[in-house]
């Protein structure tokens, strides 16, 4: 998850600094529709301002399908099968983790479900 924040700060600044190169924003050097002198900015700003905008709304899906896919932070962990809950804790007691009275507890325990 810092991975994929880190990636979106880097988007936001690199837009920050497109608009700063390409002159400011709409309303920058001659307002919204070029002003009366004739400056204007072309067809080149309207494609690049969608592509921003296709970009900034395909980042913000992406996160939150990131986000719902791994569930909450806080959220429980998943369950394990019981074969496999097994095998975990025979590794763990086999590297010294648990000890033997707590590895027959939760073998109890494992079995009882």
């Amino acid at each position: 998850m810092q991975r994929d924040v880190a990636v979106v700060n880097g988007v936001i600044v690199l837009i920050v600094l497109l608009v700063v190169v390409m002159g400011g924003g709409m309303m920058m050097g001659g307002g919204m529709m070029g002003g009366w002198g004739g400056y204007s900015y072309g067809p080149f700003w309207g494609i690049l301002m969608v592509v921003v905008w296709v970009l900034i709304v395909a980042g913000a899906v992406a996160l939150v399908v990131r986000f719902f896919r791994q569930g909450s932070p806080g959220g429980t962990a998943p369950t394990v099968s019981g074969d496999r809950a097994m095998d975990i804790l025979r590794q763990r007691y086999a590297s010294g983790e648990i000890t033997k009275e707590q590895f027959d507890q939760m073998r109890r325990d494992l079995e009882a479900k």
